[in-house]
C-alpha cells in the first residue's frame, strides 16, 4: 500500500464556479512574473516585476503541514481563484494580496465558465 499522495487533490480548476461577473470581484492582487539571472560569481538570483494588478474572486482551499527531516514543519496552502483573463498570468508567477504571504500560481484554465475569465490554482507556504 502507498501512502497518500498530498499533490493529488490539487484544486479542481473546472468546476464549482458560477458564472462569474465583474462585481464579484473584489480581491486587488498584483501580477509579478520571476526574473532570473546569473550572479557574476555564477550563483543565481531570481528578482520579480510587477506586470498588472488582477481584482480576484479567491475560494480558500485545503491547508496541509509539511514536514521533512531535520527542517521546521510548514503549512501549505491551496486556493483558487477567478479572474479577469490575462495573458502573463502563467504556471510559476506570483500574486500578491495585500497583508498576505504571496501565492504562486500553480495552474491556469481558461476554460472558465464565461469569455474572458480564468480560473488559477494557487499554492503558498508559510
Amino acid at each position: 500500500m502507498s501512502a497518500p499522495d498530498p499533490e493529488a487533490d490539487a484544486v479542481s480548476t473546472d468546476a464549482g464556479f458560477p458564472t462569474p461577473t465583474i462585481g464579484a470581484l473584489r480581491i486587488p492582487a498584483l501580477l509579478q512574473t520571476p526574473n532570473d539571472a546569473v550572479t557574476s560569481w555564477g550563483g543565481r538570483n531570481r528578482t520579480w516585476t510587477m506586470v498588472s494588478t488582477l481584482w480576484l474572486s479567491l475560494t480558500p482551499g485545503r491547508s496541509l503541514e509539511i514536514s521533512d527531516p531535520g527542517l521546521p514543519p510548514r503549512r501549505r496552502d491551496r486556493a483558487s481563484a477567478i479572474a479577469r483573463d490575462h495573458p502573463l498570468a502563467t504556471r510559476g508567477a506570483r500574486l500578491m494580496v495585500p497583508y498576505e504571504p504571496p501565492w504562486t500560481i500553480v495552474d491556469v484554465s481558461r476554460r472558465a465558465p464565461a469569455r474572458g475569465f480564468m480560473i488559477l490554482a494557487l499554492q503558498r507556504e508559510t
